[in-house]
């Protein structure tokens, strides 16, 4: 089972006269976002939210250019199995000229007013009650939880302490270059459309050694985003790599991570989570 898996990682490797023993300055977990920590169907949250905006209720989020507009109707249209790659196409054209508190005020009001199509609740509580905790039990036996997103940073950090725990400080994501620019109430960070970073696959790995400078002992993920990232923590002598697996579309959808995804996961022997089997209650 799942759940003795998890269990049993955290007990031996908080008991000082384990084998596996970790000291607290080494206990790093990672976890992936989409799919892992909350609802990633029928759209990513993200997107949804940038289609919002879309639709002009923030006359400041609005694009100038008919042209540009056109092209993200048309990106909006033609997304299907790269979901994540134009989300961050529709993410680098749009900020241009926002100032990263404009946008985390934007996140914060729209994530107030905004219901999922299906379950009509708000985003915010359909995290998984699950992996809630797991990262409450992670955060009491001494770990340090990071969020490793693919997704953009700007729209995890207003919301993630109250959802998950994680300080903002302890979000990685996808990010744009940004530049300080003087504004008549003062200086202020805006965003350029211009990609920096995108926090997928390899990148993962990448930023979580440039910004935490620790290899994960212990990660989750549901994708294959997310194949690096698990197997790099499954390098570390003592680990837990854990995949979580869609499988009840009566609670929540049912859609597979993935052939190369279900593949590593066998070959390399990560614990998996079988939505339908092992969690008694999806949602928070």
């Amino acid at each position: 089972m799942a759940r003795d898996a998890i269990l049993g990682f955290v007990e031996r490797v908080t008991d000082p006269n384990s084998a596996d023993f970790i000291a607290p300055e080494q206990r790093i977990a990672t976890f992936d976002n989409d799919g892992t920590l909350w609802l990633e169907k029928p759209n990513i949250t993200e997107l949804v939210f940038l289609k919002d905006l879309m639709r002009f209720d923030e006359p400041r989020a609005a694009p100038q250019e008919a042209g540009l507009r056109q092209r993200i109707k048309h990106w909006l249209h033609r997304i299907h199995d790269e979901l994540v790659e134009d989300t961050s196409l529709l993410i680098q054209e749009f900020r241009d000229g926002i100032s990263t508190d404009e946008y985390r005020q934007w996140v914060s009001s729209w994530l107030e007013k905004a219901l999922h199509p299906r379950f009509k609740r708000p985003y915010t509580e359909l995290t998984y009650q699950p992996m809630r905790e797991v990262l409450d039990l992670f955060q009491q036996t001494g770990f340090k939880n990071y969020l490793v997103s693919g997704g953009s940073c700007y729209f995890i950090r207003p919301w993630s302490q109250k959802a998950y725990g994680i300080p903002p400080e302890q979000v990685i994501g996808s990010r744009l270059v940004t530049r300080l620019v003087e504004k008549p109430e003062g200086l202020a960070v805006e965003m350029a459309p211009v990609p920096w970073f995108f926090d997928n696959g390899p990148g993962k790995v990448l930023a979580i050694e440039s910004q935490i400078a620790k290899r994960p002992v212990a990660a989750f993920g549901n994708s294959s985003g997310d194949i690096q990232m698990l197997r790099w923590a499954g390098t570390s002598p003592v680990s837990l790599c854990v995949l979580i697996e869609h499988t009840d579309s009566i609670r929540e959808y049912r859609y597979s991570a993935g052939p190369d995804t279900l593949s590593a996961a066998r070959t390399h022997g990560w614990t998996r989570v079988c939505m339908q089997r092992d969690w008694r209650q999806i949602f928070s």
